[in-house]
């Protein structure tokens, strides 16, 4: 290229404004990080999943709900007998002394030694959240 006197060169535009359906944007519109594009990527497969589920279409993105959904109910049948098996144990010694569990979880026992304070305003919450229940239900 030094013999036919051609130089490198670098050839292309610069944008400084977008136009889409009636409106002008600045460029920092399509400046996006590749966090962000993950994190509505996933939103999307989320909102995916979700749609699938409610629908009844099995879908991969909606298979780890559809297994936790399942064992939930395998769960939930076998708390009350007398079988068992390795991965139900923890449920049903957390059904059989709720109590023990509450200091692991320190959100949910702060309510409790919050006193008297707290519960008038979660029944109130409760109240209202029924009446608008029974409005829609009207």
């Amino acid at each position: 290229l030094g013999k036919l006197n051609i130089k490198p060169f670098q050839y292309g535009m610069e944008i400084d404004q977008v136009y889409k359906d009636g409106a002008v944007f600045g460029a920092a519109v399509l400046d996006m990080s590749e966090e962000s594009l993950i994190a509505k990527f996933l939103s999307g497969i989320a909102n995916m999943a979700a749609f699938s589920r409610e629908i009844g279409v099995p879908t991969e993105a909606g298979l780890p709900h559809a297994m936790g959904n399942a064992f939930r109910n395998v769960a939930a049948l076998v708390s009350d007998i007398d079988f068992t098996f390795e991965q139900v144990d923890e449920v049903k010694k957390f059904l059989a002394d709720p109590s023990a569990y509450a200091a692991a979880n320190p959100v949910a026992a702060a309510p409790a030694a919050g006193g008297a304070t707290a519960a008038p305003k979660d029944e109130a919450k409760a109240a209202a959240v029924e009446e608008e229940e029974e409005e829609e239900m009207d």
